[in-house]
């Protein structure tokens, strides 16, 4: 079966526009259209958070797995959150295909539910606003020192912004990692 990414330009264009709409309505669980992170970018990611075998990486809004596919590559155990149920079919089959459905974990469920207390790297691709809504609904299980990276996007919740380790923008594309702070530091 084709990804939602290879079923042509105007299937492309008509799923783009459909992200968009979602994230516009009141009350969606969705808070950022799907847009694939170019390959660079994920390596960036992984390598500025030290991504290895031994880490467990949680992608909040996997989209179609690609992160997790790179971080499972790597040896690390990757959990992936999505809503949509295409793009959790594409990062299912995909880690299928790559022969690391061991490693690889998609759950089709709102990310702002997820348990990410066994995470030692949180990756984000959402929004400003998408960004702190799911740190503030995860905190009650996001432990201390886990590294987030967010590409694009930096995090704007109070205490976040002293925890920065780093802001790199290789080809003029912002990738900020952060070293979550305490529970009472982030609520």
């Amino acid at each position: 079966m084709p990804t939602v990414l290879d079923k042509g330009p105007l299937a492309s264009i008509i799923f783009e526009m459909r992200t968009w709409l979602r994230c516009m309505l009141p009350y969606t669980p969705y808070v950022a259209p799907f847009y694939p992170t170019p390959d660079s970018v994920i390596n960036r990611v992984l390598d500025l958070t030290s991504v290895r075998a031994g880490d467990t990486v949680y992608d909040l809004g996997c989209g179609d797995g690609r992160v997790l596919l790179a971080a499972a590559r790597r040896g690390a155990r990757a959990v992936g959150y999505e809503l949509d149920v295409e793009l959790v079919r594409d990062a299912v089959e995909s880690a299928r295909k790559a022969g690391l459905e061991h490693l690889v974990k998609v759950v089709k469920a709102d990310a702002a539910s997820a348990d990410v207390s066994d995470a030692s790297v949180i990756a984000l691709y959402l929004s400003d606003h998408g960004n702190s809504r799911l740190l503030k609904s995860v905190q009650a299980t996001l432990k201390p020192g886990t590294r987030v990276a967010s590409f694009y996007f930096p995090v704007g919740l109070p205490g976040w912004q002293e925890r920065l380790l780093t802001k790199d923008n290789a080809d003029g594309l912002n990738v900020y990692v952060y070293k979550a702070p305490s529970g009472q530091q982030h609520k």
